[in-house]
């Protein structure tokens, strides 16, 4: 109704489109601003017109509408690959409870959770959810022995709905942001060695300036927060960029250059060489990451060529894990630079001197391509931007290395 008065600029004209009483139509539209304490229309004898936070909010209202109606569209196509005849249309087709019981449905390993968390047995979420596989007339789920699994069709739904249902959280996000009425939720995806040290300089600068906004910092490896992102489970990655090919609804800015170095206790046997060799790291434990991972990958680099390689005991993508294995014994790793800075300057721990480390990590946000930041997401990435753009190494673009091979 909101959405229908906004394009139509006005109640009567929204209840003959809606084919609905006008008391009715001016009912739903006073709840909805008492709930979020602040008016969403002018009222005029000439019409109602919306407020400056109204555009924001019917902004957001037509995104969530534009990602369903597309993504049944693209759920709907027929056999022959072509779109149907008549074109269908997301409020007319489709429930706010098929929309949710879909996404808790899809969440593998959690339905029984969410399912209580709603006060609700897993079966009737199921059995909502089916429900829209009828109004759709696809299937959604797979039968297996373990109970209903989402099949492509549904996993890609509900992805988008997810999609769809944070413009609506945004929407509401903003405007009672703006009312100081409740905080407005970031949610940023954080990757081993991203700089986690500008990371809360960042953080602790947009507090400042958003004070009731909530920061929800996730840590992870980089495929589980990709999943996140494209399931708009999280607003951005921060660190290494390294974007797959296939991924092109992503996009990428670089905030700043990193380099490795090779980290050690202060006063470790090796910080006595002028020169470090591999040959001289391979005499010495190591704690790395998990395999496959640019940082282990990076590491075993160095040994390619050696007679003598490392054996890596010690396993663990955890930097608080890795730091208190350097500080209590002769053990080394590798590190960004930029995580393991404060400690250098601080005399913690030290930077071996080798020469052979030239990969350049290009560091910076991930985004979904078509996100469209809140006035608060777009001032905590000006906060990551003033940060960054002190940090780091000033490197010819000539000597940049690929994300993917550092």
């Amino acid at each position: 109704m909101v959405q229908v008065i906004g394009k139509l600029g006005g109640v009567s004209n929204a209840s003959r489109e809606l084919s609905t009483s006008q008391p009715a139509v001016t009912q739903a539209v006073a709840n909805l601003e008492a709930e979020i304490g602040t008016p969403i229309f002018e009222r005029r004898a000439t019409g109602s017109y919306p407020t400056p936070l109204g555009k924001q909010f019917l902004l957001r209202i037509d995104r969530f509408f534009e990602i369903l109606d597309n993504a049944i569209a693209e759920v709907s196509r027929r056999s022959d690959g072509r779109p149907q005849n008549v074109p269908l249309r997301a409020d007319r087709l489709v429930t706010g409870t098929q929309l949710r019981s879909l996404i808790a449905t899809c969440e593998l390993g959690h339905v029984s959770e969410i399912a209580h968390g709603l006060g609700l047995a897993p079966a009737s979420l199921f059995r909502s959810a089916r429900t829209l596989e009828r109004a759709l007339d696809k299937p959604l789920f797979d039968r297996t022995a373990n109970g209903p699994i989402p099949n492509r069709t549904g996993s890609f739904l509900a992805r988008e709905i997810r999609r769809a249902v944070r413009e609506i959280e945004l929407a509401r996000g903003e405007i009672l942001l703006a009312a100081g009425v409740e905080s407005l939720e970031i949610v940023v995806g954080a990757l081993p060695m991203a700089g986690s040290f500008e990371l809360a300089k960042a953080t602790r600068a947009f507090m400042d300036a958003y004070p009731s906004a909530t920061v929800r910092i996730i840590s992870g490896e980089y495929h589980k927060l990709l999943a996140d992102l494209t399931n708009s489970r999280i607003d951005m990655i921060f660190g290494i960029l390294r974007k797959p090919d296939w991924a092109e609804d992503l996009s990428e800015e670089l905030l700043f250059h990193d380099r490795y170095c090779v980290a050690a206790r202060t006063g470790h046997p090796l910080t006595d060489l002028e020169v470090v060799t591999p040959a001289d790291l391979a005499r010495y434990d190591w704690v790395v990451p998990q395999r496959n991972t640019p940082r282990r990958n990076r590491i075993e680099a160095i040994f390619e060529n050696e007679a003598k390689r490392p054996h890596f005991h010690l396993e663990t993508p955890s930097l608080a894990m890795s730091r208190a294995f350097l500080l209590g014994s002769d053990t080394i790793t590798l590190m960004a630079r930029s995580e393991v800075q404060s400690d250098l300057d601080l005399g913690i721990l030290a930077a071996l001197p080798c020469d052979f480390l030239e990969n350049v990590l290009l560091k910076g946000v991930t985004t979904r391509g078509d996100w469209l930041p809140t006035s608060a997401h777009t001032a905590f990435l000006d906060c990551l931007r003033d940060v960054t753009s002190k940090t780091g190494i000033d490197l010819d673009d000539s000597r940049f290395e690929s994300p993917s091979k550092a």
